[in-house]
């Protein structure tokens, strides 16, 4: 599943435009439920405009790009990264650094989700690691989905940890209702919730990941109410 077909219900985040991202977010609104769809399947190569940095910052990452190739990680999202901070006019060191910390960020992404991982899930995984957290994490939420099917939980995952909910306890909520049926959706649901709440404190975020969590277990599961949000993505680090 692409990133780019998930619904991530939050609240309004500006981000760059001015680079293809590989994880930009549809909005996939029908008759007033979430839903997921599927968008433009093929890609097109994103080109490393070599023109929009210095000298020594293009050759830099070119060398860059060439070591992540040879370790099979995606290269997608590291030009993303470096188009993105040019389009900024972040200085070439700064670019640098930002793109090195996600080339190890999605290293250690493919250490935890493994090599059958898609680029999307890896992308996922990397974001999720540059929030803070950890291996063993990635490691649970994979446990949950087959290759291919990891991305909506690891970015709920991250989007609710960065909105106040310890790490523990959001863990174990995305592993527990990622094996629901419905699970997107019901996912989808979690991260509106704390992302409501999340605006009175960590406390009350947390606090209602727990009635969510126990309301899908019950008869009446907790209605995601979350058909008047636009969905994005969480910001980069």
């Amino acid at each position: 599943m692409s990133v780019a077909t998930m619904l991530l219900l939050t609240l309004q985040l500006t981000t760059s435009t001015s680079a293809v991202r590989a994880d930009t977010i549809l909005n996939a609104m029908g008759r007033g439920q979430p839903a997921v769809t599927t968008a433009v399947p093929t890609r097109q190569p994103v080109r490393f405009d070599a023109s929009r940095f210095d000298s020594l910052t293009a050759n830099a990452l070119r060398s860059l790009f060439d070591e992540a190739a040879e370790m099979g990680l995606p290269v997608r999202p590291l030009i993303n990264r470096a188009l993105e901070g040019a389009a900024r006019r972040m200085p070439g060191d700064r670019i640098l650094r930002v793109v090195r910390e996600h080339a190890a960020a999605l290293q250690t992404a493919k250490r935890a989700l493994g090599d059958g991982s898609t680029e999307d899930e890896l992308e996922a995984g990397a974001i999720a690691v540059r929030a803070g957290l950890d291996e063993r994490t990635l490691e649970s939420v994979r446990s949950t989905r087959p290759a291919g099917q990891a991305v909506v939980p690891l970015v709920v995952l991250t989007d609710i940890v960065r909105r106040g909910v310890p790490a523990p306890s959001a863990r174990e909520a995305v592993q527990q209702l990622a094996r629901t049926p419905r699970s997107d959706e019901v996912l989808m649901g979690l991260q509106a919730t704390v992302a409501k709440n999340a605006q009175r404190g960590p406390g009350m975020a947390l606090d209602a990941l727990n009635r969510y969590v126990r309301g899908t277990g019950s008869s009446s599961p907790v209605t995601p109410a979350t058909t008047d949000r636009k969905p994005v993505r969480p910001p980069d680090p």
